[in-house]
């Protein structure tokens, strides 16, 4: 095992252009960390602003970051980690580094890299938040998240029906589809992300909310460079889910969220229209 010498590893990093493996991206965040350095926080994370970046609570003044295990898999990964000197305490912590990548390049998954450092289960944070809703709030949650279940896989099912009797006109529909759905996510992330910078004050709990929001839009829309049938639907309900949860964010937010519910109908509408294309003869 290495200690993280913050000094090095400027150096070696500014020698080669830059980390590019999940170990390299994950000494660089935590040097940033230890540094209180939020810009670099957020280039090596999926942090989308770095004034949103808490230090995780702590005090990194006298710490250190002790790397162990790393396990690499498609395009995640996690890196166990020991933290001395956190706090000025004298104890180690136990936790680990998870990555993910990103147009081809390795990132910290901030929230959930924060959330093995606080050593709790990574939902517990979404289920307490749900026992703070009302119930009429959360049994309106529910019918929705059921009814989006269901208008997707009837969707889901006559455009696998459509795909299967045809092959060129599916493959013209979906990649002109497949554009529509990426330019409408690419506009729904941005306003997402306008919407983060612009309310700085705004709770941990909805800052999280808008920031996980924001790469599943975007990762989704990397998905549609080669559209199929299962990144089409799967952009389309992460585009739905995420105006379930921007409905629960703080009033603050009220007036993105009448353009947020807008795009999210164009999105499924544009969707529906997509599956009546398919069954249209061709001309």
């Amino acid at each position: 095992m290495k200690i993280f010498a913050t000094g090095l590893v400027a150096v070696l990093l500014s020698a080669c252009g830059g980390p590019e493996t999940p170990q390299e991206v994950s000494e660089a965040f935590w040097q940033a960390v230890i540094e209180g350095d939020a810009g670099d926080v957020s280039d090596y994370s999926t942090l989308v602003d770095g004034a949103a970046f808490d230090h995780f609570g702590r005090d990194w003044k006298d710490a250190v970051v002790i790397p162990g295990r790393v396990v690499i898999e498609d395009s995640s990964a996690r890196i166990d980690i020991r933290l001395q000197g956190v706090d000025n305490t004298a104890g180690d912590i136990a936790a680990a580094t998870y990555l993910v990548q990103k147009d081809g390049e390795w990132l910290v998954d901030y929230y959930r890299t924060g959330d093995a450092l606080e050593q709790k289960p990574i939902w517990s944070g979404l289920a307490s938040q749900l026992e703070q809703l009302g119930q009429d709030l959360q049994a309106r949650w529910a019918r929705q998240s059921d009814e989006l279940a269901l208008e997707l896989d009837r969707m889901g099912k006559e455009l696998q029906k459509q795909a299967e009797a045809t092959t060129e006109r599916w493959a013209e529909l979906a990649e002109e589809y497949g554009q529509e759905l990426s330019r409408e996510l690419e506009r729904l992330s941005k306003s997402l992300t306008e919407a983060l910078r612009q309310n700085p004050s705004a709770s941990p709990e909805d800052r999280r909310k808008l920031n996980e929001s924001v790469n599943r839009l975007e990762a989704s829309q990397q998905g549609l460079e080669d559209p199929q049938l299962a990144e089409l639907l799967n952009s389309t309900r992460v585009a739905v889910e995420t105006q379930l949860n921007f409905e629960q964010l703080d009033t603050r937010f009220d007036r993105y969220k009448a353009d947020w519910r807008e795009q999210v109908a164009e999105i499924r509408q544009g969707l529906a229209r997509f599956v009546e294309d398919l069954k249209a003869p061709a001309s």
